[in-house]
């Protein structure tokens, strides 16, 4: 308890598995975007142990480090200055909104001895709402920074929105099943009460 209670250590832990799944590519489109096993899940979890405001600055930091990473496997990247901003540090920072969500019934207790307390509405609708303002920024980005696919503007947001909908969705929908499952997300309750015990108990530590 001594070292698993410990901020960092989880945050190097869910930032490596973000790094490693965000290689480990599904389906890469060939004007960008790709679907991963998961990977956006790990970057919400920073957030959904930790809270807003230090979930936003590692979902940012995050970001830069998965532009990176779409450099060195060759997928496609816009240089555009805005564009990047929308699409890495913006539209990663963005899962951090999900922290911000209050459980309408946090009083809840699961495990056998009812130790720590289930939270189904913030860990599943904030990840929802983290993929949802990714889509948003990235069909703004696409719109406003790439050539147009289609002619007539609303034609090119329609195109714009299945495009950038099309791997998101397909993600998302794979992690919202995926924390469907009772052991996972037991799993990540229990997870969360470990991590973050020293700060309940104590409320000075609770932001840096």
């Amino acid at each position: 308890m001594k070292v698993w209670n410990r901020r960092w250590i989880w945050t190097l832990i869910f930032g490596v598995l973000f790094m490693v799944l965000s290689c480990v590519k599904i389906v890469v489109l060939p004007q960008g975007g790709s679907v991963t096993y998961l990977s956006l899940l790990f970057l919400w979890l920073i957030t959904y142990f930790f809270g807003f405001r230090y979930g936003l600055i590692w979902s940012i930091l995050l970001g830069f480090v998965r532009l990176g990473l779409n450099y060195l496997t060759g997928e496609f990247i816009n240089y555009d200055p805005f564009a990047l901003l929308l699409e890495y540090p913006l539209g990663f920072g963005v899962f951090a909104l999900g922290g911000l969500l209050k459980e309408p019934k946090s009083d809840t207790s699961v495990g056998s001895l009812g130790r720590f307390r289930a939270e189904p509405f913030k860990l599943k609708m904030g990840y929802a709402i983290g993929v949802l303002g990714q889509l948003v920024l990235y069909v703004i980005s696409a719109v406003c920074f790439y050539p147009p696919d289609r002619e007539g503007f609303w034609n090119n947001l329609l195109f714009c929105i299945l495009y950038d909908g099309s791997y998101l969705m397909v993600e998302g929908v794979m992690t919202l099943l995926f924390l469907c499952v009772p052991p996972v997300h037991e799993a990540i309750y229990y997870l969360k009460d470990i991590a973050t015990c020293r700060e309940e108990e104590d409320d000075t530590l609770r932001y840096f």
